[in-house]
């Protein structure tokens, strides 16, 4: 980034920020993150700091002014321009912290009391290879990613004698390399946690280091509900999808020892708290946790520094190195070799620890994909693979946010982070609807959320962030969006109305189960906020609201919407016409290459997909010689390797 647009960018953050935070850390940190983006996200950053100059040159309140023009401007590129930097920008101002430096000046503000002191795990490490400039890696089979499908599939060949090779493009971080800080989510995530659909409307939480998404999500392990299955079934045309997958689910459940935590925090209670009183539907939450997890939870989106999280990295990749297998990090996966049909290895780049590049090669008899529904795709077209349905039938689980402020403190970044949920609005129209659901919220996420009308505003509610409970609504979407099969790898999804209904039919109801559970306040985060006080929330009022939302509707960045579901871009069918892989994992048209991970979903699954995930790549590691996922507790001595 040139001088003129730091100097831009500057002063978007000190009319962003909060006057207590860190304006040179927070400016450096947001540069490098643009810096760091696709050239084509780049240029749009680069082209908005330009619109900017001038009346970022301006006095204060000009410069906010013309922010919140941008906020509520009818022309989407603006709203998308300030939501990009907003976000930025209020993220690493409440986020960014240093062990080096002296703490993050917002926390004492807010009362949060940053990364725990209490921690202190150490596991033995995977041992990780490094391959040589141009070496040929001779393996039975290569696993392309090391999560839900990567890490089980993996897991399946090795038990069944296969010397397996897993590449994964990540880093790695065993419990003792674990910060607890949210910058790490900048190692973690894709895109330096930065991904989001192309017009900014949704942001998109995808796990990219060792484990993937089990590394860094929250726990949660729903089966595929038996009524989404049989519509999967339809879908695909593979009519004993959901009998095939329930041993799987049997045995992931006892290997993954699922099960409920003994106490849930405040911010879980809030679900349990107002369904109880208004006679809904709520529950507790399977988890790959301890169900005594405590109060030294909470931070495990950022990785568990305890160990306790059963990883892929944790229960699964351990089976590989006591059969000769082979984990390379940092290892990604520029091209899988084809010759007719057969995949006969994978062309990859690896970066060493000391930052050196090497280019390989690993021959196989199988190749495994599983790189993730938003990357999968375009590893398959980078390989000469050719399909319409390729990079389409994108779904997102599209995520609506609510603030319920309560007297008590809430505190919804202690404790265990999702532990319950609440089924009542999720068959509104057949199985079609939202899960309630319960989000962890420390104070760089809390600030990215917050609607922003001005400095003083936006630190006024920080202040009383401790006494917010986060819920959100998770919605199964039926109408799909796609993913370039480019490198800009552009995330083309927009809500649709039918969806969108859902979305604002879950802000609804997360409204009455907050009030009947003792909020005093509720607040939308639209780029101006619908608030209403416990005492207001009247039959009509309650009616103006669902007025209200309708009129503002799901238009792009008129409120955030998020995702940490991906899924379908690869999809299982029985007819080439219909899907990309064959009913056993095949990629339709050649022998050996195989698809395990959330591309295979022939439709969303309504509820968290990691367990889903698992189940599939077993099945389809199962037909191809894997051996089955055998019962039993997940192994308890080996977590991940060192940081990279």
């Amino acid at each position: 980034m040139n001088a003129r647009r730091q100097a831009t960018l500057r002063r978007v953050v000190e009319t962003f920020a909060p006057s207590d935070a860190r304006f040179d850390r927070v400016t450096a940190l947001a540069t490098a993150a643009i810096d760091s983006v696709s050239p084509g996200r780049r240029a749009d950053f680069e082209r908005l700091l330009d619109l900017l100059e001038l009346p970022m040159r301006a006095g204060d309140e000009t410069r906010a002014r013309t922010l919140r023009f941008f906020a509520n401007s009818p022309v989407a590129l603006l709203r998308s321009g300030f939501a990009a930097l907003k976000r930025l920008v209020a993220y690493l101002s409440y986020a960014e912290s240093d062990p080096a430096l002296a703490p993050n000046p917002t926390w004492a503000r807010i009362g949060y009391p940053g990364p725990r002191d209490d921690r202190g795990a150490s596991d033995p490490r995977l041992p990780f290879a490094e391959a040589a400039q141009g070496e040929r890696v001779v393996a039975d089979v290569v696993v392309i990613g090391s999560g839900a499908g990567g890490g089980v599939a993996a897991s399946a060949f090795a038990r069944a004698g296969k010397r397996v090779v897993v590449l994964e493009a990540g880093g790695a971080y065993d419990a003792d390399a674990i910060t607890q800080r949210e910058l790490a989510m900048s190692d973690l995530y894709l895109d330096a946690g930065l991904t989001s659909t192309k017009d900014l409307g949704i942001t998109v939480l995808a796990g990219a280091t060792l484990g993937g998404g089990t590394t860094v999500n929250w726990c949660t392990s729903f089966r595929l509900p038996d009524r989404v299955a049989a519509e999967w079934e339809s879908e695909s045309g593979i009519a004993s999808l959901g009998s095939e997958l329930a041993p799987h689910y049997a045995a992931l459940t006892e290997r993954l020892a699922l099960a409920p935590v003994n106490v849930h925090n405040r911010n879980n209670r809030c679900i349990l708290d107002g369904a109880r009183a208004l006679g809904l539907h709520a529950d507790a939450m399977p988890r790959n946790a301890p169900a005594d997890c405590g109060d030294g939870c909470g931070y495990c989106g950022f990785g568990c520094a305890y160990g306790k999280k059963r990883s892929t990295a944790r229960a699964f990749l351990p089976d590989l190195t006591e059969n000769g297998g082979a984990v390379y990090v940092c290892a990604r996966a520029i091209a899988i070799e084809l010759s007719g049909e057969r995949a006969t290895g994978v062309r990859v780049e690896q970066t060493l620890e000391n930052g050196t590049i090497h280019f390989f090669t690993v021959a196989v008899e199988t190749v495994v994909v599983a790189a993730g529904a938003l990357r999968t795709p375009g590893l398959l077209a980078r390989s000469g693979i050719r399909h319409p349905l390729l990079g389409q039938r994108l779904y997102l689980h599209p995520v609506s946010a609510l603030m319920c402020r309560y007297e008590d403190e809430i505190d919804a970044f202690s404790g265990p982070m999702q532990s319950a949920y609440s089924d009542a609005f999720a068959n509104l129209h057949g199985n079609y609807g939202a899960k309630i659901e319960a989000a962890p919220a420390h104070p760089g996420l809390s600030a990215l959320v917050i609607p922003w009308e001005s400095r003083a505003q936006h630190a006024e509610i920080m202040n009383g962030v401790r006494h917010v409970a986060s819920l959100v609504a998770v919605v199964r979407d039926r109408d799909p969006g796609a993913i370039d099969l480019d490198d800009e790898a552009q995330i083309r999804y927009s809500v649709s109305p039918f969806d969108g209904e859902h979305l604002l039919a879950g802000l609804v109801g997360m409204a009455d189960l907050a009030f009947a559970g003792g909020a005093v306040e509720i607040a939308t985060l639209h780029a101006t906020p619908i608030r209403i006080e416990r005492d207001a929330w009247t039959p009509s009022r309650r009616a103006e609201f669902v007025e209200r939302l309708e009129r503002i509707g799901i238009a792009s960045n008129r409120q955030p919407f998020f995702s940490a579901h991906q899924m379908g871009t690869a999809c299982m069918g029985a007819s080439p016409a219909t899907s990309v892989v064959d009913p056993s994992g095949r990629v339709w048209g050649f022998d050996n290459l195989l698809v395990v991970d959330a591309s295979l979903f022939p439709q969303s699954s309504g509820v968290n997909p990691m367990l889903t995930i698992m189940a599939m790549a077993s099945r389809v590691a199962a037909q191809h010689g894997g051996a089955f996922t055998p019962a039993g507790t997940p192994k308890e001595t080996v977590t991940a390797g060192p940081g990279r």
